[in-house]
């Protein structure tokens, strides 16, 4: 009930949170095997992902046109986005290249659009409670087999920053903790296909 009411007042200042629009932006390769999952996920994957031993992970590319998003905060997101994917993958004993070849997969990001946080709206506990004023982004990925260029999984997903990080007041901020979700999201998919889950 808590959480109802502070949706609804936090509607007087600019409503509860949600996530970025999904959208095709053209940067997958195939969008047409994609099917929902939840409102703000669309999936596809193949059995065959298990069958890869090494990643290529291409630098990621941000398609938003944000504008309240300096030059050094995009290049800043873009590095981070790559780097959670790539712990993720070695966590998981999966070695990185940079080189083609027989089982090996080239891991291919984009963020494709993202929303500003408002820190005024996140300082009261009853907002921050409904969400209000956290900001997200959403995403494109795939992954593709690195000598075929065959497509064995792709995701499109949007995401908003996690309301239980402490004095979290920056778009910046709300971003990297949508793409934490996303990275643990991805290896716990790669660790249930592993397993014949």
């Amino acid at each position: 009930a808590l959480a109802a009411l502070a949706c609804i007042a936090a509607l007087f200042v600019g409503g509860c949170s949600s996530a970025p629009a999904m959208t095709e932006s053209g940067f997958l390769s195939d969008y047409s095997k994609l099917t929902d999952v939840t409102a703000t996920r669309m999936r596809f994957v193949t059995p065959a992902l298990k069958d890869y031993k090494a990643f290529i992970v291409d630098p990621v590319q941000i398609r938003s046109q944000a504008s309240e998003l300096s030059a050094p905060d995009r290049a800043e997101i873009a590095v981070y986005f790559r780097d959670a994917f790539v712990k993720v993958l070695t966590d998981r004993g999966y070695a990185i290249t940079s080189t083609p070849g027989v089982g090996t997969a080239r891991v291919r990001i984009a963020l494709t659009n993202m929303q500003q946080s408002t820190w005024w709206m996140k300082v009261h506990p009853a907002s921050s409670l409904s969400g209000a004023g956290r900001g997200g982004a959403s995403m494109e990925g795939e992954v593709i087999d690195s000598v075929t260029g065959k497509q064995v999984a792709a995701v499109v997903q949007a995401g908003v920053g996690s309301q239980f990080t402490a004095f979290n007041y920056s778009t910046v901020s709300d971003i990297k903790s949508t793409i934490d979700e996303w990275a643990k999201n991805a290896g716990n998919r790669l660790d249930d296909l592993r397993s014949g889950k």
